[in-house]
């Protein structure tokens, strides 16, 4: 299982005390000592089996944390001229999904593993409803706002929908 939280900050320091509090929320226990990979992964080296991601841009901060790999990112909508677009992501995913779309996805991904994959070579395609994205195993979730656009890459199913806490709860 695999829980998402937001909140209406763009403050990378509002994203950690997310974690906190989403940790605590969770656990019933303070959060423990952070530590990264040489890739910049977060994770918690006195529990391993907790898995964590944090994502910040402007006016949002999302983390992910569970008992599966998992990978969250989040972006404000803007405009995005057209050579960005078809520089990081094939012409047939452009056809079923929008940039930031693929730009949350892709970033998620990357976030789960833990490692840089070039964008052109993850290809995330439609089936229906389902999100299909190119690793064996990853399934993936859209959390599509009015500004801003998040998605989640898991080892498991991604949640229905992401928790909201508001800011004043981060202090």
């Amino acid at each position: 299982m695999v829980t998402a939280f937001y909140s209406d900050s763009g403050e990378k320091a509002d994203a950690y005390r997310l974690l906190a509090y989403a940790y605590e929320k969770l656990h019933a226990a303070p959060m423990p000592e952070i530590a990264k990979t040489p890739e910049g992964k977060p994770y918690f080296p006195s529990r391993p089996g907790v898995f964590i991601s944090v994502s910040h841009t402007p006016g949002r901060v999302m983390v992910c944390l569970g008992e599966a790999p998992c990978g969250c990112d989040t972006q404000i909508l803007k405009n995005v001229p057209d050579r960005v677009a078809s520089r990081v992501c094939a012409e047939a995913e452009l056809a079923e999904f929008g940039f930031f779309e693929l730009w949350t996805l892709k970033e998620s991904l990357i976030k789960l593993t833990g490692r840089f994959i070039p964008y052109k070579d993850m290809v995330f395609r439609r089936d229906g409803a389902d999100i299909l994205p190119p690793s064996p195993g990853v399934r993936a979730r859209l959390y599509p706002a009015d500004t801003h656009m998040s998605a989640l890459c898991a080892k498991t199913d991604p949640p229905d929908r992401l928790i909201y806490v508001p800011v004043r709860n981060l202090i």
